[in-house]
């Protein structure tokens, strides 16, 4: 093979790609019942799970064998913890699960830290007891009212209604100890997710929340789920161990070069100014005043072989970055620069390229790692950060109830007349004045408007909180046989008729008129919309959501469980279908029908 003799003189070459090691790539320990102690007789696991919010006794109803855990307490049996055989330290974890309504559950990291499991679906102010809250600490020297503190409410209400899968994710680093037995660091939560949204982060915990098991902190403990204090069912419970140590960079020798270098030099035209060895790249200093690139050359050590992500980014400047004996030529390069490198265990030889082409550019780039089973590591950060995020641009309900932006759908494609209407209760809308169409309701706080409003913007607002898409640019008038009708609709315009409360109109050249009143339900369940059209005889189809199943829980309620939405029907004789496409309800003159989410 013929190697670039420019490229060699850098320390850069063109060889052969290094072997495959994949021995680091983790395990997910899937918990089931027999992964679990403790089970008295309250937990079982069955096929279905499902509830009825009609019904009078609050609980959850199951059938078939299947795996799906299902506590279902009663007095005769009486609900217990489950808590797991195997213990873990650092994890990712996700739980999949459904309250019944008004239930309470918990999850214990390490038998020790609770998130709280409940049924917090119409509540406007969420607090540390509240579904996704970690759970008060508690004094019981203190006096009665003052006994808990240190909880955490998670930052807005995300839930969704009992009966409806919900989605827990967490990134937990466990406490550290000295070889004494003495605690060195709290336990943190790297992440919080409740149904897709972030909800804590980075957050230390400094000691046990109340109901802890006995025995205190631990460097490894079980993962425990509450079940003495109503119904609850877990689709599924998945463990990832993040115990793989990053990468370090040990040995650190460097080469400085004046001089503004856009693209590598030939090597007869680099003439070093200055050279040594650090320990971290945070001691280095160029001792160069003006423009100048520095190659940084020596060895990482690897814990454990495996796949490894590199990414280099150099503020305002290029970068170039070699890992490993076997790789492939580089360039220098403005923005991040990504190495995905399988590498063995032991000292891995790199290269790493830092060019300041102008004087005033400040010292320092940014290098950071990540792999499976390890935590996103820093590795090196700037002097001075060229941090290009914003404070977010948050619109509040009480401010801003009614805001027309365009709207980003999910396929990219954008509603350039859409209107979101907001809610005190913690629910919210939006609108297409073009197709007429209801296009989402979500729960949680309002309008992300950063894209909108900062700089030049872009018109772009985005909802915040957990968002269940409906009608996404459908029309809204369908033939009996699911093909959009021949009547085209123009909107009137709308009338804001209370807090959360809009009437919207539209006519066609034929002469039809639409009616189209959307209220946000006062209790913060969900979303009412009543439609009437006149000046046809003509029978339609209406697209509610999307979905594929319709289970019937009671006389006019369904639950479309994979959109996560129930569907209640308020027009006599008006019975849902499911087409290829979704949900359909029937509109001859008037239809109304409730969103329950």
């Amino acid at each position: 093979m013929l190697l670039n003799p420019r490229l060699l003189g850098l320390g850069i070459a063109l060889t052969i790609a290094a072997p495959t090691f994949n021995s680091q790539a983790q395990t997910v320990s899937k918990l089931t019942l027999d992964s679990f102690t403790n089970n008295k007789g309250s937990w079982k696991e069955v096929g279905k799970v499902w509830t009825d919010l009609s019904a009078k006794e609050h609980t959850l109803y199951a059938e078939g064998d299947g795996t799906i855990l299902l506590n279902a307490p009663a007095k005769k049996k009486p609900g217990a913890d489950l808590i797991s055989e195997e213990k873990f330290g650092d994890v990712e974890l996700k739980l999949v699960y459904m309250m019944a309504e008004g239930s309470n559950s918990g999850l214990y990291l390490q038998g020790q830290y609770e998130i709280q499991l409940l049924d917090s679906w119409q509540e406007t102010n969420p607090k540390s007891g509240s579904n996704g809250g970690v759970y008060e600490r508690w004094d019981e020297s203190k006096p009665a009212g003052q006994n808990g503190f240190q909880g955490y409410a998670p930052r807005q209400n995300v839930s969704k209604a009992p009966g409806i899968w919900q989605t827990l994710e967490v990134g937990f680093q466990a406490p550290r100890f000295a070889s004494n037995g003495e605690k060195t660091q709290n336990a943190i939560l790297r992440y919080v997710r409740l149904n897709g949204v972030t909800i804590h982060e980075n957050l230390e915990l400094f000691g046990p929340t109340r109901g802890a098991l006995a025995g205190g902190e631990v460097a490894e403990g079980p993962i425990r789920i509450q079940g003495d204090h109503g119904p609850v069912a877990i689709q599924s419970l998945e463990v990832k161990r993040m115990d793989i140590s990053a990468p370090d960079f040990k040995s650190i020798s460097y080469t400085v070069y004046p001089g503004s270098f856009n693209e590598f030099p030939e090597a007869s035209a680099l003439k070093a100014d200055n050279s040594g060895k650090i320990n971290s790249f945070d001691d280095f200093k160029s001792g160069v005043s003006g423009a100048s690139m520095t190659k940084f050359e020596g060895t990482i050590q690897i814990k454990e072989a495996g796949n490894y992500t590199f990414d280099l980014d150099v503020p305002r400047g290029l970068g170039a970055l070699q890992i490993g004996a076997g790789s492939t030529a580089v360039d220098l390069k403005g923005g991040r620069t990504r190495v995905e490198k399988s590498l063995p265990q032991g000292d891995v030889p790199y290269v790493l390229w830092v060019s300041k082409p102008r004087d005033w550019t400040a010292q320092g780039f940014n290098l950071s790692a990540f792999a499976d089973g390890m935590w996103p590591t820093e590795l090196s950060a700037p002097v001075l950060s060229f941090d290009n995020s914003v404070d977010p641009i948050w619109v509040e309900s009480n401010e801003t109830p009614v805001l027309r932006s365009f709207v980003e759908l999910p396929n990219r494609t954008k509603l350039s007349h859409a209107v979101s209407v907001s809610s005190e209760f913690g629910t919210h809308f939006t609108y297409d004045l073009e197709t007429n169409q209801l296009i989402r309701v979500w729960r949680g706080a309002f309008i992300d408007a950063t894209p909108m409003w900062h700089s030049r913007g872009n018109g772009v607002s985005r909802p915040l909180g957990v968002v269940t898409e409906l009608s996404l640019d459908t029309p809204l008038l369908l033939t009996p046989s699911f093909q959009p009708s021949d009547i085209a609709l123009k909107g009137t315009g709308y009338q804001i008729l209370g807090n959360g409360d809009m009437e919207f109109g539209a006519k066609s050249a034929s002469g039809l008129t639409l009616k189209d009143h959307i209220k946000l339900m006062e209790d913060g369940k969900g979303v009412v919309r009543e439609m009437e059209i006149s000046g046809t005889s003509q029978g339609y189809q209406v697209k509610i959501m999307p979905g594929k199943s319709l289970k019937k829980v009671s006389k006019t309620l369904y639950l479309v469980e994979d959109t996560g939405a129930y569907l209640e029907v308020l027009t006599e004789d008006a019975t849902p279908q499911v087409g290829s496409e979704g949900i359909y309800l029937p509109l001859k003159s008037k239809l109304s029908y409730v969103l329950l989410f």
